[in-house]
């Protein structure tokens, strides 16, 4: 089997497209070369100098709508002295390909661009237009990526299926089974900044209007409020398919009862588990707080930054009543980061079956299930306009090397590239033609 894969994807972690400043256009260079060597057309498009995302098409025949097939080019920063190797060397040690992109999601691009190669050299016939998109600053937001793109060049992206990051084949979650995961929906970013203002005085005469003391109040009123349980139908669907593996599960497959769920993760102490917690309930992370200059000053303002993420069907203006009631202070005002709701694409379509059928075809004996991505991707815009979008990548990767995602470390198994790019060219064929 072929290492072109490897090389590739080697190649494209040693491009250091940090966000900020992003710098894309090395990544973007990249595959216009190789597109430009295969003869394959491509447009490459600058929101701002150096933002760049680049488009390559392969047309068919138009009976169905297009297939997109998406990845980002922009990583999160890596600190070298945290790192136990290079994060931009690309190297490969003990059988793994390290760097900061491994994962998230320069492997993933990597067998993209394999997957429409490899369908322009069989030089099948299509039922549909295939396009790789290779886009900028989705680890900041998408302003200079895919929601520029859709905003200014909207003609360029309609589509019938879009398939991009949000899940992997698991190893380590079920004993003795890989657990090969689709995500069909994601929770909303609300990102928000809480400002409370006070009256500023000498640290020695405390006044009880300080705002620091104020914000902190309100704050830990939020942290320590109980946010109601929900079982969404993807999540619903997730534990039916896991009951095979789990037989605590039973019961809730034979009544489908959402009270039956809950009582069933509690008793089992799942809740304990902050990613089971985040798939049943919105969530608030405090992860910033900024007041004050000095230590014998009381001052006069202070603000926090607040992680947020919603449920699908969670309305925005609904959540911000709600914090509002539970911070009980109308002095502490509220401001938007970054608004988005939680999105999800129907699962009952052949084009979910044929990806999931694939995927249990090429991995005997895995448990197939949805899975309700925790993070945000740029699948939100797509299904904002109403097209469909799946999130999955089929490599095997252990469930304890996710955390790498955004930590330390970063690295993908030789092993899984290549035969996740098998895999994801036999989808991709299996969707075109």
């Amino acid at each position: 089997m072929s290492n072109e894969a490897v090389e590739l994807l080697s190649s494209y972690i040693r491009l250091d497209t940090t966000n900020p400043p992003g710098n894309e256009h090395i990544a973007a260079d990249f595959f216009a070369r190789k597109l430009k060597g295969e003869g394959i057309d491509y447009r490459v498009y600058e929101s701002k100098p150096g933002r760049q995302s680049i488009r390559a098409v392969i047309k068919g025949s138009g009976q169905r709508e297009p297939l997109i097939l998406l990845h980002h080019m922009d990583v999160i920063a890596a600190k070298r002295n945290e790192w136990s190797f290079d994060p931009f060397g690309g190297e490969i040690i003990d059988g793994y390909i390290c760097g900061r992109g491994a994962l998230d999601t320069k492997s993933l691009g990597i067998m993209q661009l394999l997957s429409i190669l490899d369908v322009w050299h069989s030089k099948a016939a299509l039922n549909r237009d295939l396009v790789f998109l290779a886009t900028a600053d989705e680890e900041s937001g998408a302003d200079c990526g895919v929601e520029y793109l859709l905003r200014e060049h909207p003609a360029d992206f309609r589509a019938g299926l879009v398939l991009n990051e949000g899940s992997y084949i698991a190893e380590g979650i079920v004993p003795g089974r890989l657990l090969a995961m689709i995500s069909p929906a994601e929770k909303g970013p609300c990102w928000i900044k809480l400002r409370r203002k006070g009256i500023p005085g000498h640290g020695s005469t405390p006044h009880g209007d300080n705002a620091l003391e104020r914000l902190t109040q309100a704050v830990n009123r939020l942290i320590d409020y109980r946010f109601p349980l929900r079982v969404t139908p993807v999540v619903a669907e997730y534990f039916r398919r896991m009951a095979p593996a789990w037989e605590f599960i039973k019961p809730f497959v034979e009544d489908g009862k959402e009270d039956t769920l809950l009582k069933i993760i509690e008793d089992n102490g799942l809740l304990a588990m902050p990613q089971v917690k985040a798939m049943l309930t919105n969530t608030i992370s405090l992860n910033s707080l900024h007041s004050g200059d000095k230590v014998n000053v009381i001052p006069s303002y202070a603000e926090a930054e607040v992680d947020t993420r919603l449920l699908p069907g969670q309305g925005i203006n609904a959540w911000i009543e709600m914090l509002k009631h539970q911070m009980d202070d109308d002095e502490v005002k509220i401001e938007f980061i970054m608004k988005g709701e939680g999105n999800s694409s129907d699962m009952s379509t052949d084009s979910y079956r044929i990806i999931e059928q694939a995927l249990l075809d090429y991995y005997p004996g895995a448990i197939g299930a949805p899975y309700l991505m925790l993070g945000t991707t740029d699948s939100r815009f797509f299904r904002g306009l109403g097209m469909l979008s799946y999130g999955f990548c089929p490599a095997i990767i252990p469930a304890d090397h996710l955390k790498s995602i955004h930590g330390i470390d970063e690295k993908i198994a030789v092993e899984s590239v290549i035969k996740g790019t098998e895999v994801y060219k036999d989808i991709v064929k299996r969707l075109c033609t």
